[in-house]
């Protein structure tokens, strides 16, 4: 149960930090005059974007499990394989995806005009985002495991 708070803790912490990135774009744009949509509460909820929360979500959940069983353990190379998988998703299958999501988008609107649906669009994510990801979820299961010590507590 421990690991699985640390994990929503690394969730949250990524989608609060993205929260905050747009709301500082949002600003920045208004400043500028360029119309850009408002940050509200389903930005905490918005797939895609800096940090990667799955990344950081996976990453929190490899170094409990490192920190906690040993980086030799066979929970970990599970969670590490778990980990890879989610990650090369993001970059290599949903980012594409994403991409062509778009492009066939603009041709239907071109092509059908502008009373056509557009295709609902999964957000992948680029390399950065999934560093940023990692970089959060590291420091999240670093934090509560050696500072807060979730382990040396009794639930």
């Amino acid at each position: 149960m421990r690991i699985f708070i640390v994990c929503i803790l690394a969730w949250f912490i990524a989608q609060l930090i993205k929260v905050i990135i747009n709301t500082v774009k949002y600003y920045n744009a208004k400043r500028k005059g360029i119309e850009k949509r408002k940050v509200t509460i389903h930005t905490l909820f918005k797939l895609g974007g800096m940090p990667s929360s799955h990344t950081a979500t996976v990453i929190a959940l490899c170094g409990c499990v490192g920190l906690h069983s040993g980086f030799d353990s066979d929970v970990f190379a599970a969670c590490g394989v778990f980990a890879f998988i989610v990650m090369f998703d993001a970059f290599m299958v949903r980012l594409p995806v994403s991409r062509l999501t778009d492009a066939f988008n603009r041709l239907q609107a071109k092509v059908c005009g502008v009373d056509a649906t557009d295709v609902k669009k999964v957000e992948g994510h680029t390399i950065p985002e999934i560093i940023g990801g990692f970089i959060v979820g590291a420091c999240v299961a670093l934090f509560m495991v050696k500072v807060v010590g979730i382990y040396e507590i009794t639930l």
